[in-house]
């Protein structure tokens, strides 16, 4: 003769079923919002290897019209660099 739960142990074994189930499927759901964002991350990493490489060429392009100084943000005065 076979054995059988009791009714209170079946809904403790449904329950952690369904638990289960629920729990791989936010897991599911969060690796794929994960891989959205590392998708994400990487396009934003390009665009920052973009933007530098295009400032390096752009101060290098000042550096050889004005020669080495800096540069004052507000009004584009160039102070020379001692030296140089």
């Amino acid at each position: 003769m076979n054995q059988q739960l009791t009714p209170e142990e079946l809904q403790e074994f449904k329950s952690y079923r369904s638990e289960a189930t629920q729990l791989a499927s936010i897991l599911g759901e969060l690796n794929y919002q994960k891989t959205l964002i590392e998708l994400e991350l990487e396009k934003v990493k390009q665009a920052v290897k973009t933007s530098t490489e295009d400032q390096q060429k752009f101060m290098k392009t000042l550096g050889e019209k004005y020669g080495d100084g800096s540069i004052n943000v507000e009004t584009g005065e160039i102070t020379p660099i001692k030296g140089s």
